[in-house]
């Protein structure tokens, strides 16, 4: 599925790296309010099998009205999903990465159980529920002691953390006070992270493009 814009610079990228639209699989579904969109693209679109939904609501972004609508798909196609990773990239846009993260937020009431992750170029951020998690670190992130952060955006939250090189012990996260940014790894392959509320936990990745 591809997402108003994001629709464009996904085509601009086949092209770049001389991919041939003939053989390339079209995505089923293309949503948005198309404000982003070039009249070709729609064009282009109408000659393919992708069904293309215009979503003008404005009170949601197009990735959350996204997601509904992958919902909505899935359910009528009787297609089971537990995971979701979305390519959003925003270049450094500040509403536009708190509106991404919101739609964390957002997913568990749209598609339940399903888990969302956001995959930029460098970082894959998800969101912890309330409990107890285990989330496996790869050697090279480990080696290179590469960043990553818990962030009480939700709510204030209480964590404790092991496998981190500053551990948090039953305290309570919030803005205006602490905040656990720029965290690395103690060499342990297992972080574990225990909140009482839904915290999000985001991490560098090795660069994808």
């Amino acid at each position: 599925m591809t997402v108003d814009g994001g629709t464009q610079r996904w085509l601009d990228w086949l092209k770049m790296n001389n991919y041939n639209l003939d053989e390339v699989r079209m995505p089923e579904l293309f949503s948005g309010d198309m404000d982003s969109t070039p009249e070709a693209t729609l064009d282009f679109f109408k000659h393919t099998c992708t069904q293309v939904i215009y979503t003008p609501n404005q009170d949601e972004t197009d990735f959350v009205k996204a997601l509904r609508e992958l919902h909505k798909y899935c359910e009528a196609k009787c297609i089971q999903i537990d995971t979701i990773y979305a390519l959003a990239d925003t270049s450094g846009r500040l509403d536009q990465i708190i509106a991404n993260i919101n739609a964390l937020y957002k997913c568990k009431q749209i598609i339940g159980s399903c888990k969302l992750f956001l995959l930029a170029k460098n970082s894959l951020t998800w969101l912890l529920d309330a409990g107890k998690h285990s989330i496996s670190i790869p050697q090279p992130l480990r080696d290179r002691e590469k960043w990553c952060a818990l962030l009480p955006i939700g709510e204030p939250c209480q964590v404790s953390t092991t496998g981190l090189k500053w551990n948090l012990d039953k305290q309570k996260l919030k803005f205006g006070n602490l905040v656990s940014t720029s965290n690395t790894y103690s060499g342990s392959e297992i972080v574990t992270v225990e909140t009482d509320h839904p915290v999000v936990w985001s991490m560098s990745i090795d660069n994808l493009l």
